[in-house]
């Protein structure tokens, strides 16, 4: 169960508009190892587990970043997985290389909290302070999940009440995508995904891959895929916006009519629907 301290300590992150793009820039874009965890959750979006695949963070990776998100204050870019704080050098470098070169925006760490002061560390590294944490609500609560060990919590809770924002609690939400189609063994209160896609913003994987959802990353459909680092930002932003009209025309009457969760019908249903015209991906 949630505790009353967690409640008044950790807020919920606040979700910004979506599919805004200008001058052929994202104003977020997610950044993707692998999913290598510490834990093997049974809601994973992205299967992770220890033995998961990991690769880390280049300068041809970051520089793809930097064409394609807007690097003024307005942008974003979240580092997630997996768990960062496994491979925690990597992260601080790739921080300190994107504000080298030019990012003002801000950068959210998407972790399980286990790890609290490597993940304590990544925030202390970005020089303009503005990188924050955002938290695992199973695992940060104990409801659905084995509960992080209190020492990490208190920690990450003594941060949270020096610096208000530093640290957010993630959305309670259901997501149907991953491990997470199979049924959920958290509170039955915990609200549901619904025919709607939520429109998250696209993924840069390490392997060089743009992939249109962060939920649905290991899902290699060619649906998602956006291009590679090869490809011009307009052709990722092009792309991109493609994929949001197939979801408003394609994807979502077809969840309606069959009365499934949006990411449910990306995971068991895709054969039944068209393919978004994308343009082809460089080789």
């Amino acid at each position: 169960m949630v505790s009353v301290s967690q409640k008044q300590i950790f807020k919920e992150r606040q979700s910004r508009a979506k599919g805004v793009i200008e001058d052929h820039r994202l104003m977020e874009l997610h950044l993707y190892p692998g999913n290598q965890c510490n834990r093997e959750c049974d809601f994973c979006t992205v299967f992770g587990a220890p033995k998961g695949w990991y690769t880390e963070y280049t300068a041809e990776h970051l520089d793809t970043a930097l064409a394609t998100v807007m690097v003024s204050a307005q942008g974003a870019i979240k580092f997630y997985g997996g768990e960062p704080t496994l491979n925690h050098d990597n992260v601080i470098w790739a921080i300190g290389y994107l504000r080298d070169h030019g990012f003002q925006g801000a950068i959210v760490i998407y972790s399980n909290g286990i790890q609290a002061e490597r993940l304590l560390a990544i925030l202390d590294s970005d020089p303009l302070g503005k990188t924050t944490a955002s938290l695992n609500y199973s695992i940060a609560t104990g409801d659905g999940a084995p509960q992080m060990p209190l020492s990490s919590l208190r920690k990450l809770e003594a941060r949270e009440q020096e610096h208000g924002g530093a640290i957010a609690i993630g959305h309670p939400d259901i997501v149907d995508s991953g491990r997470g189609v199979d049924p959920f063994t958290g509170e039955e209160a915990r609200p549901k995904n619904n025919h709607q896609c939520p429109h998250c913003y696209p993924v840069l994987k390490t392997n060089g891959q743009f992939h249109a959802c962060p939920f649905a990353v290991e899902n290699s459909s060619p649906h998602f895929q956006l291009g590679t680092v090869s490809d011009t930002p307009e052709t990722i932003t092009n792309n991109f916006q493609t994929f949001l009209t197939w979801l408003d025309t394609v994807h979502e009457p077809y969840a309606i009519e069959h009365d499934l969760p949006a990411c449910t019908v990306c995971w068991q249903h895709l054969d039944a629907l068209p393919v978004p015209e994308l343009s082809e991906p460089s080789a």
